[in-house]
């Protein structure tokens, strides 16, 4: 049995501290606040919660396998449902409601709105990069840079970026589709590799889905299950620095004490002293506009991506809640209606969030600065007992990059020993 620490009560942290409990590590659980749940739990404006982040998963299987190995399976707590999908608006007003989660669907719908299928036989070209980027960087830890060989290079066309990339496709609004959301998370197409845009092959094979409750029942299903696996919980307590003999962790200091540790899986986004900064450069979020609309407001689905410049992306919270995703220079709401889209006659709240409002709270990531981004990141090629997982950690921060890299470490570190 392992002295366990995980630092940070977020998805990542809940997630791992889970599983290492499972297998009989002795896992104490650090988290700053007074809550667990972190970005799971969004921001609660007038005593409302509200979601900044895009509150649907995809790979559904990477959340089944972390409630079967950690206890009882997610069905037994929680229900996942298949989204509608998402609605594309381009700026000639031509509207795409694609269909995530099935090939023929997809299909029919790009047929019929654009007359014929470029879309479908491009995506099916990113079926090789899906495969070795999951059995090299995800199914397992991944090691950094003398994992991506020659073999795994080729395969992956390492040396095209998005652009590149998005440019072979014969029509702009299909482009649009795979730049713009890349544009919308403060990452610049250039830089970016090419084989960014397996995301499209994932949302095409697996859908795109959401918890019943949301992202909040996610949060309490886990703090239930970290009950059950009895894991030592310490909220309103901050670790900033690990103690180490060698390159080998044997703690973690907080502000109230020292905790020994044989491993340590820091989940959380400061960064601990006395390691030196990873030398990659963090993106600036988009702005949040939260809003909330009266009960005659339009109709839409519950995810519009619009191809303005700069792109927006809205997503519905249910019962009227919005959240709109942008970087528009002018007020959204007046960006919004040269696409067809007019809410300002229905807003009845609404809370903007700057970007550095979103750092605070924790929302980012790294930017992308080519190919060797991908083993500078925090998380790769872990020693000496210590890992890292999280939005601010390798691969990235959609939850089920952080829920495949938390299982690649419960599987490197191992059940305990009897």
């Amino acid at each position: 049995m392992a002295q366990v620490v995980v630092v940070g009560g977020g998805f990542a942290g809940m997630s791992v501290a889970a599983r290492l409990a499972k297998v009989r590590h002795d896992v104490t659980l650090v988290e700053a606040s007074e809550q667990l749940g972190g970005r799971l739990r969004g921001v609660t404006i007038d005593g409302t919660a509200r979601q900044i982040e895009l509150d649907t998963v995809t790979l559904p299987a990477v959340f089944r396998d972390l409630f079967r190995k950690s206890g009882q399976p997610l069905e037994s707590v929680l229900e996942l449902e298949l989204t509608t999908g998402r609605r594309h608006v381009f700026k000639d007003k031509s509207i795409l409601d694609l269909p995530l989660g099935n090939r023929g669907d997809q299909h029919a719908a790009v047929t019929k709105a654009f007359g014929e299928d470029e879309w479908s036989p491009w995506v099916d070209g990113l079926a090789d990069a899906w495969d070795v980027i999951r059995r090299t960087a995800l199914d397992q830890v991944f090691i950094g840079k003398p994992a991506v060989d020659r073999t795994v290079r080729k395969a992956l066309r390492a040396r095209r970026s998005i652009s590149y990339v998005a440019d072979r496709l014969p029509d702009e609004r299909l482009a649009k589709m795979v730049l713009n959301p890349l544009r919308l998370a403060g990452q610049d197409r250039v830089v970016i590799p090419g084989f960014a845009a397996v995301s499209h092959y994932i949302e095409r094979n697996f859908g795109r889905w959401r918890f019943t409750g949301g992202l909040p029942a996610l949060a309490e299903a886990l703090e239930a299950r970290l009950a059950e696996r009895k894991v030592t919980i310490a909220l309103g307590e901050s670790a900033h620095e690990l103690v180490r003999d060698g390159d080998q962790v044997t703690g973690v200091v907080t502000d109230k004490r020292t905790i020994p540790a044989e491993v340590v899986v820091w989940c959380a986004p400061n960064w601990p002293a006395p390691l030196p900064a990873p030398r990659t450069m963090q993106v600036i979020p988009a702005s949040r506009t939260l809003i909330t609309l009266t009960d005659d407001a339009p109709e839409l689905p519950e995810e519009i991506l619009v191809h303005a410049n700069p792109p927006i992306r809205l997503f519905s919270g249910g019962k009227g809640v919005w959240t709109i995703e942008h970087r528009s220079g002018e007020d959204v709401l007046d960006a919004l209606v040269r696409f067809g889209i007019d809410l300002r006659d229905h807003v009845t709240s609404r809370t903007d969030l700057t970007p550095s409002d979103l750092v605070r709270l924790g929302h980012w990531g790294w930017a992308w600065q080519g190919l060797s981004t991908a083993w500078e990141l925090p998380g790769v090629a872990p020693s000496g007992g210590l890992y890292f997982a999280g939005a601010h950690a390798h691969p990235g921060g959609s939850l089920e990059a952080i829920g495949m890299a938390t299982a690649a470490i419960a599987e490197d570190i191992g059940p305990a020993s009897r």
